[in-house]
Formats: structure tokens, sequence, C-alpha cells
């Protein structure tokens, strides 16, 4: 019983040291940058001449990350081809679930006749060896390792312990920086969507001091005067709709548009904008306009921007039938027999 209470002890006092390192490990941007992180970090804990790592995913059998420090990558693809199946230490620690070392395989005189010292290790003037399996959901996932040559100490229980909790830190940060990945695969095919879109859009995050406009939003912003200034002001004062004039540049016509924002339902920090631009219609010229009634005159310059029967309809509050009638009208006194014809007429 005092063993156990002396061991729980020591193996909480190797967690809170080994602890201190493990927010490095936890931001690393993806595999590659964690193995760096790790080998640095893990140095200073358990002291050894060579480490390595391997991964795989559970899913494919396929490793995902296979990194040694202090021994050459050939070492390492003859550990894989020749070693990996055979080695004891390496059966012993997935058998413990926690970190083995040769001592604990066989007396120093008869590990050092082992085949896998003879014809591998001897080589590389690893006289002793450990290995920490990786464990995720229950499952070994991979390993962690340790070599020390001749000169150097067995390793010991407290390397041992120490080893274990590195495993743990270790795959706690494989499992945040898959975390992190996924989000920022999910982010990057989000953006990659809005700037596909036609549709001008922003997205601006509070929380995070961010904002994502796309292309076609960026050209509109761009030419308007203090736009970015206005699209800040239309967020903070919670409007759904607001409007603002571009004047682009090298255009005579001034350019409105209607900014419309939303936070989203599930994260009210995230403010989605779509904005829609509408050039004025173009007024017919004082010698046309003297020939329209006030109301004829609204449908001739709606039409000449494109808008159908149904659009002038509902934006005038007047039926599509009464439109039709009042382009008959509009026709017969301009002179022309179509929307084309209307629409060019006034747009000279």
């Amino acid at each position: 019983m005092g063993d156990d209470i002396h061991v729980g002890d020591a193996m909480a006092a190797d967690e809170e040291r080994l602890s201190s390192g493990l927010a490095g490990l936890v931001t690393a941007r993806g595999l590659d940058e964690l193995q760096d992180r790790y080998f640095d970090w893990v140095a200073g804990h358990v002291p050894s001449f060579a480490y390595g790592l391997y991964l795989f995913d559970p899913r494919t059998g396929r490793p995902r990350a296979s990194a040694v420090r202090g021994l050459s990558r050939f070492y390492a693809h003859r550990y894989e081809q020749f070693g990996r199946a055979v080695d004891p230490v390496l059966r012993g620690a997935m058998a413990a679930r926690r970190a083995w070392d040769d001592s604990l395989v066989k007396p120093a005189d008869q590990w050092r006749r082992a085949p896998i010292v003879q014809d591998l290790f001897r080589h590389y003037d690893m006289a002793h060896v450990m290995c920490a399996p990786l464990i995720s959901g229950g499952e070994v996932v991979g390993t962690i390792n340790f070599a020390r040559n001749g000169g150097e100490p067995s390793f010991d229980d407290g390397d041992r312990r120490r080893a274990t909790v590195a495993a743990m830190m270790f795959q706690a940060a494989v499992a945040a920086t898959d975390l992190v990945m996924a989000i920022d695969a999910e982010r990057a095919a989000w953006w990659g969507a809005l700037e596909a879109s036609g549709q001008a859009i922003v997205v601006t995050d509070l929380e995070r001091a961010e904002r994502y406009a796309n292309r076609p939003a960026r050209a509109l912003l761009d030419a308007a005067e203090d736009a970015w200034p206005f699209l800040d002001a239309a967020i903070d004062g919670g409007e759904a709709t607001r409007r603002l004039t571009a004047h682009p540049a090298g255009k005579d016509a001034a350019t409105d548009i209607t900014v419309t924002s939303a936070p989203l339902p599930e994260r009210p920090s995230v403010i989605v904008s779509i904005l829609s631009a509408e050039s004025p219609a173009p007024a017919p010229a004082p010698a046309l306009r003297r020939l329209l009634t006030d109301r004829e005159a609204a449908i001739a310059e709606l039409v000449a921007v494109g808008r159908r029967d149904h659009e002038i309809a509902g934006q005038l509050h007047i039926s599509p039938n009464t439109v039709k009638h009042h382009l008959k009208s509009i026709y017969l006194k301009l002179g022309v027999h179509s929307r084309v014809e209307l629409a060019g007429l006034l747009l000279r």
C-alpha cells in the first residue's frame, strides 16, 4: 500500500513538472511542428542521446508521423524494416500499456546478446532503450522511444514514469493539433466558397477581431469613400440594413450600396453582411420627360436599369397589369417598340 502511494506521489510530481511544457505542444500548427517541439521539450525531462516517435492512423493503419533525433534516417528505415517486428521492448510496452525498457526484458548480460541488439542496436551504441505507448480511445496508436549509450545510466522507475507521462502529454497535443487542423480545413473551405461567390459578402468576427471580405465585396468597398468605417458603424449600430453611396474612380455616376447585416444564430459574435450595389436609374432627358407622367417616368427609369414587370410592380406598389398598361403608353409617346429600345433611348 505504501509503495503504491509513493509511486502515485512521484507520478503526480512528474506530471506537474512535465505539464509546464504542455502549452507549447498543444499550440503547434501541424504534426511537423509538434514533432520538433516535442523533441526539444522531452530532452529536458528524459535525458537520452537519441529520441524517436511513431504515430499511425488507427482507421487505416497507415503511418502519420515517424521521426528520430540523434540517429540517422537510415537507422530509422532499418528499424522499421528489420527491428519493429522483433523488438521485445516494444512488445512489452504494448502489452503493459506503459513505458518499458530493456532492464524489464532481460538482465544486462543477456540483453547484450539479444538478436535485435546484435543485429541493430549495438551498431549505433544503443546500450539502453525505452519505449512508451501512445494511447487514444483505449487503443495504442504509436510510441515514443528513447536510447542511451554505454556511458549513460540505464533507465529506471523514474525514467519510465516520466516517459509514460510524456506519452500522455504528446497524445493530448496530437488531439489538439488534429482539432486545429480540422477547424483550419473547414475555414479554408468556407473562405474558398465565399471567394468564389458572385455575391458581395463580408464576415466580421468580433471575438477574434478578424474580418473577411470576398472579392466582389472588396471591389465595392474599396471604391466607396469611408466605406470600411461605414460598415463598422452599421454593425455597431445593430441596424439590419444601411445604405451608402460610392463614387467609383473614373466614373461620373455614383453607386448606391445596400448593406444588410445579421449575426449567426449559433455564434452571435460573427456578423455576416451582404452587400448589393445599384446604379441610380438614368433620368429621361428633359424633352422626353415632358412627354411622360410621373408614374410613366418612374417606370421608364426602372426598365432602363433592367427591372422586370413584377419587380417594378413590387417596388412601386402597383399590379403587373398596371405596369404593362403604362409601358404601352410609354412606347407610344416615345416612339419605341421594346424594352431594349426604351433603355437605349434613356441611356444615350
